[in-house]
């Protein structure tokens, strides 16, 4: 599966892994190694929700972009360049949608800013 951004006309992943049972959105990206340049994590949820659904970087071990996708595959935050959590309290922050979305899509740091994804454009997959 590849994630097009039809609004900019780029890809903004090549290749996607999809999780759709709990423990895979649970651990997500946490414990790998790295990300590859236009790879994607989708994970997939059920009834869209502005607050059931958010990132945190437990486990981590490199930062990555985090886009929030609407059930319309519409942009609704991208969160760039978010760090691994460490003992910098700074890095304890939860990422959440400031609308409801069916989907989270991790990629590596810095692939929003070259695709220029950004919040309204529209996606497809």
């Amino acid at each position: 599966m590849r994630i097009i951004n039809r609004t900019r006309k780029t890809v903004v992943a090549e290749t996607v892994e999809v999780a759709g049972s709990f423990w895979k959105k649970s651990l997500g990206l946490m414990f790998r190694g790295g990300i590859d340049e236009k790879a994607g994590f989708l994970m997939e949820f059920g009834k869209p929700s502005k607050d059931l659904y958010s990132i945190w970087m437990l486990g981590m071990f490199f930062p990555i972009d985090v886009i929030f996708i609407s059930a319309e595959k519409e942009v609704t935050d991208v969160y760039e360049n978010v760090p691994p959590l460490s003992l910098n309290l700074r890095t304890w922050k939860v990422y959440r949608p400031t609308r409801p979305v069916k989907w989270i899509l991790e990629v590596k740091a810095g692939r929003a800013k070259k695709t220029r994804t950004k919040p309204g454009d529209r996606l497809s997959f």
